[in-house]
């Protein structure tokens, strides 16, 4: 395997690294917005729950009052948990962000690493090229002095 090759290897499992990284960000993304849309429709049913308590409290025996308070306890309770609940998955979504980058920054190296590389091959083979062609013309510079002077010394 050729140094090339080798690179272009490294290059293809660090992009494949890279992609898989990128879809378990993708779904913390998703389990991160399913949490917020949860904590969202708790937030949303605890306004419409006391907006219309609040119009009826003062007609309500104080039994059923008492339920209504215990009740509403327990879905600020559950909103508690669930905004818990959110930044942890939030949490999540930023740390698996910085390993991709992390990732990306690792492949955008290798390319660069692999274009360098490329240069340098490149700047080999001109010089081959050139070295070739000198010695070549120098090569048929001797011929024509040496053809040419045989014609003088004869």
């Amino acid at each position: 395997m050729t140094n090339i090759e080798g690179m272009q290897l490294a290059i293809e499992l660090a992009t494949r690294k890279r992609d898989t990284l990128a879809q378990a960000l993708s779904q913390a993304r998703q389990q991160w917005v399913g949490a917020q849309l949860q904590l969202d429709q708790l937030e949303a049913y605890a306004q419409e729950t006391t907006s219309r308590w609040g119009a009826q409290s003062g007609r309500c025996a104080p039994e059923i009052m008492r339920h209504h308070y215990q009740f509403m306890e327990r879905l600020v309770h559950a909103m508690r948990l669930q905004t818990s609940v959110v930044a942890e998955h939030a949490a999540r979504v930023s740390q698996e962000a910085d390993i991709v980058r992390a990732a990306e920054a690792r492949l955008e190296s290798l390319r660069q690493v692999q274009a360098q590389r490329e240069r340098e091959e490149q700047v080999l083979r001109q010089r081959r090229e050139q070295k070739q062609s000198d010695e070549l013309a120098a090569a048929q510079h001797r011929r024509l002095l040496n053809g040419g002077m045989a014609g003088f010394v004869g």
